[in-house]
């Protein structure tokens, strides 16, 4: 009935309600090995009872059980989030401390076209339709063997197998999308139409990959590579490009649109933010970055020594005369950059704020862009920056960008 490897060590993440339940029987009667891990958010009344409850199955059963009581306060927010944090990270630590495999969970085919109506309401581009059947949150892996069993059938297993379970009553509320859209949609859902959804997440998951495949195996690091794409291209392009930086990154079609025009647009530097990082398009090139307050830095280099900070690296117990340092500059500061700041260029004064627009120094490095100044506090050395700029790890002096 279930499609697993017999020599793995499972993790069951178990609610005591009648999908995990009739998963946890599965398990047993197919000869698997696997523990319970439950969670108890003490959001309910009856939570401690189902605790218990399951608690004293698993001894029944020989299961070994692990639980985690929810002590600290919940935030105001995004409530699902907060215990979807709080079971993972413990699912996690007692994998890690038991030496299981990867975690299973009892997510079934009503959940799997939940979400897939949930994503087409909600128009967020995403990476997989529906729900995949093997996945990682959080590091850890985590699999589904359920999604090929309805709810119905789940519960009708535990009735005929006298397996006991508990309902959820705030899943009866129309309080969250999923809820409402179970009520109104799956609770009526016919055979054929029933199919009829599950075909069509199977040929939007094959459109989805083609697409995907094609956006991964070009390199597109310039606008015009990225103006070349049609518009969904487009728009995978840039959620695979900020994925790297933040995995649950969601970008709607109209935020798309919008930073199409800024990339077509003859404005050299722009930046907007999208789903709390920040799109930034400096002259012919994109990228994403993480927002960070900008504060300034200063580092005080007494003699000719090492400094490897979080804005550069500099070496310079060797010759550093090609960074304009003599030994009667020191000590050295190396700070950043001021918009006000004068630097002489062959005997000709000029602004950082000039000499960066002249170099095309993207706005996100200008507020970081580290200078020496010498012990008479003039500027002797400020790095040049150069369109193709690639970082030389075996240089004396390199601006970590």
């Amino acid at each position: 009935m279930l499609n697993l490897n017999k020599s793995q060590r499972y993790l069951l993440a178990c609610s005591y309600g009648p999908d995990s339940m009739a998963l946890f029987s599965m398990l047993q009667k197919e000869g698997y090995y696997f523990e319970v891990a439950h969670v108890n958010y003490h959001l309910r009344d009856e939570a401690t009872s189902e605790q218990e409850n399951l608690k004293a199955y698993c001894t029944k059963h020989n299961v070994i059980f692990h639980l985690y009581e929810v002590k600290e306060s919940y935030g105001k927010s995004n409530l699902e989030k907060q215990c979807r944090d709080i079971r993972y990270h413990f699912f996690a630590d007692v994998l890690k401390a038991r030496q299981l495999n990867s975690v299973l969970v009892a997510h079934h085919q009503d959940d799997l076209i939940e979400t897939y109506l949930m994503q087409m309401r909600r128009r967020n581009l995403v990476l997989y339709y529906g729900i995949m059947d093997s996945t990682f949150i959080y590091g850890i892996p985590v699999l589904r063997p359920l999604l090929a069993f309805s709810k119905k059938q789940l519960l009708d297993y535990c009735y005929e197998n006298s397996v006991p379970f508990a309902i959820d009553k705030s899943n009866f509320t129309n309080q969250f999308l999923r809820n409402k859209i179970r009520h109104d949609v799956i609770d009526h859902l016919t055979f054929e139409k029933r199919q009829k959804y599950l075909l069509e997440i199977k040929k939007k998951n094959v459109e989805l990959l083609e697409i995907v495949t094609k956006v991964f195996s070009e390199k597109i690091e310039t606008n015009c590579e990225l103006l070349r794409l049609n518009e969904l291209e487009f728009l995978y392009a840039l959620v695979l490009k900020a994925r790297a930086l933040k995995p649950d990154f969601k970008l709607s079609k109209k935020q798309g649109v919008e930073i199409r025009k800024i990339v077509a647009s003859k404005t050299p530097n722009i930046t907007l933010e999208v789903d709390g990082i920040l799109f930034q398009k400096h002259y012919d090139k994109f990228a994403f970055s993480l927002p960070n307050k900008h504060e300034d830095f200063s580092y005080l280099l007494i003699s000719p020594g090492i400094l490897d900070t979080p804005y550069f690296y500099l070496n310079f117990i060797g010759d550093a005369s090609n960074r304009n340092v003599q030994e009667k500059d020191y000590p050295l500061t190396i700070r950043n950059a001021h918009p006000k700041d004068e630097y002489m260029i062959k005997n000709y004064s000029k602004t950082l704020r000039r000499l960066f627009i002249d170099w095309k120094v993207p706005l996100y490095l200008r507020k970081r862009w580290p200078i020496i100044v010498n012990y008479h506090g003039k500027i002797i050395y400020v790095p040049r920056y150069k369109n193709d700029f690639i970082i030389d790890t075996n240089s004396n002096f390199y601006v970590k960008i």
